[in-house]
């Protein structure tokens, strides 16, 4: 166990390529929730399957966060996407919900950027400023203990795709055959929902600067989230 004196982190804006990213990602989901818009009030001549895919890009685009989000509207509504010319209020507001979610993963990039900026010296700040020590153990910082919170959480918002996973591999009566048989055809909804929870728990260890160097933290974080994931799809399988 050492004993140092603690970095000050950079307070500054995010960087200029981390701006342009959030304009740029912000702007694609826009359009591409106009886009979802326009062909469900009007007649495009597009057909149902383009329209599909659209909506799963919005998904896409707004994952992790949108998993718990598709997962309820996957179980509320499964019947695919409105005809064109009578989408109603409700769809309107599941569109727009994912312009909340874009916001929402806007600000999660910013934080991660802020907090994984390497911190500038405290030697290097003005000598009014408290040097407060930091304990280390083997590059364990302080920071350690917001993991009992944010992984319970990462737990927590995996639930709702678990839940869809277990429904997607073989159907409401599971891979045994029994009640209503197998149903096939969804199988790639669950790898995406097992997927998606271990992205969710990878993010929550790495987010946290409890341990440096970062490369150590990475790594740590891509095996808890690949065997999170593989132990979620592995239940919910069965």
């Amino acid at each position: 166990m050492t004993m140092r004196t603690a970095s000050l982190p950079d307070k500054g804006p995010p960087p200029r390529w981390a701006r342009i990213a959030v304009v740029v990602y912000l702007a694609v989901t826009v359009a591409a929730v106009g886009a979802s818009l326009v062909t469900g009030s009007f007649e495009t001549g597009l057909d149902a399957v383009f329209r599909e895919w659209l909506v799963r890009s919005l998904v896409v685009l707004t994952l992790p966060v949108s998993a718990a989000y598709f997962a309820v509207g996957f179980l509320l509504d499964s019947s695919g996407p409105p005809s064109p010319g009578v989408l109603s209020p409700t769809a309107v507001l599941f569109y727009l919900g994912f312009l909340a979610l874009a916001v929402v993963n806007a600000a999660l990039f910013r934080w991660m950027v802020l907090n994984t900026r390497k911190p500038v010296p405290a030697a290097a700040t003005s000598a009014a400023v408290p040097q407060v020590p930091v304990v280390t153990f083997h590059g364990v910082t302080r920071y350690v203990r917001h993991l009992r919170w944010t992984v319970p959480l990462a737990v927590l918002l995996s639930l709702p795709q678990w839940l869809v996973a277990g429904l997607a591999w073989c159907g409401i009566s599971g891979c045994s055959g029994g009640g209503f048989g197998v149903s096939t055809g969804t199988e790639w909804l669950a790898v995406t929902m097992s997927a998606v929870n271990g992205l969710i728990l990878a993010v929550a260890v790495f987010a946290v600067r409890w341990l440096y160097p970062t490369g150590k933290r990475a790594l740590i974080a891509l095996a808890a989230g690949t065997l999170f994931g593989l132990v979620g799809a592995a239940v919910t399988h069965g």
